[in-house]
């Protein structure tokens, strides 16, 4: 399957006059694309990306429609999305939508949902259109009755719903749609050790801070903060501690708040995010100084 892919990337190095040196600068080692070309290795989906953007082509054009096909072909424009997403970087997940608009493999049932989904983040995030994006999300979940919802991307959509009307101060539908997302929990619970629960309880406790429902807040963050330490893992953890602390100090309770604070902190620099840590230690200063959470 991949020596097609291989010999093509050869073709088009040798058509161009570019050497395996310079091609394989900024991508792997010489090494690596000598296998690829010959055969050898699989290239990945990133290799792929970035060397069609080194020869000016589309990335199809070193696919054949069995690789597309592959399972494990998906998994990796998934994996690069995710990063994406992570790194906030819309413009990078603009060009991967794009790019794959034209393989139809791509283009059908949960996997044409998964790119739209991404379309409607860049349509908000890149181009400030939330009626269009919330549009576009409503149609990648995988019943039109939210009651009847079975899957984890079903849970994401509804989450980037919530966000965008939280963002655009429509609180109430915010709660409503971060509600419906965790409801898809009672159809499917196998689902309850994802990390999308932990990203929609945190999503919750935030719009009902904003609604100063604190206690409600303060729920989900508890609930959050427990999931945490049963998965053992310390995605959110943090983030959980700090925004206990938001809520107690906003309710009075300064010792409490301020102790929630440094053990977000202290988590933080432990997680080494750098500008998370300086956020940190402004609304602690601040506080110190003024009395007043921002």
């Amino acid at each position: 399957m991949y020596e097609h892919t291989g010999e093509k990337i050869r073709q088009l190095r040798k058509q161009v006059g570019m050497s395996q040196i310079f091609l394989a600068k900024d991508v792997c080692s010489q090494s690596e694309i000598s296998r690829v070309e010959r055969g050898l290795n699989e290239p990945s989906y990133q290799m792929l990306w970035t060397i069609s953007k080194k020869f000016g082509v589309d990335i199809n054009y070193f696919l054949d429609e069995a690789s597309m096909d592959r399972e494990d072909y998906f998994r990796e424009v998934k994996e690069l999305l995710e990063k994406a997403r992570r790194d906030r970087d819309y413009k990078f997940i603009e060009e991967i939508v794009d790019q794959e608009a034209g393989n139809p493999l791509l283009q059908k049932g949960n996997r044409k949902r998964y790119l739209k989904w991404h379309k409607g983040m860049v349509v908000y995030h890149l181009y400030n259109k939330a009626d269009e994006a919330v549009t576009l999300f409503l149609q990648c979940l995988s019943n039109s009755d939210l009651d009847l919802l079975i899957t984890e991307l079903d849970m994401n959509v509804l989450n980037s719903v919530g966000i965008i009307k939280r963002n655009e101060g429509e609180l109430n539908e915010a709660v409503y749609y971060f509600e419906k997302a965790l409801q898809v929990l009672d159809r499917m619970a196998s689902l309850r050790k994802e990390r999308i629960v932990r990203k929609i309880y945190y999503n919750l406790s935030k719009v009902h801070t904003d609604l100063e429902e604190h206690e409600q807040s303060i729920d989900y963050c508890e609930k959050g903060r427990i999931l945490c330490i049963h998965e053992e893992d310390m995605f959110l953890f943090a983030e959980f501690h700090y925004q206990l602390g938001r809520n107690h100090l906003l309710l009075g309770n300064e010792e409490e708040g301020l102790d929630y604070w440094e053990k977000a902190k202290n988590v933080i620099e432990l997680q080494q995010k750098t500008s998370l840590l300086k956020f940190i230690e402004k609304e602690l200063e601040t506080y110190r100084l003024k009395g007043i959470v921002e």
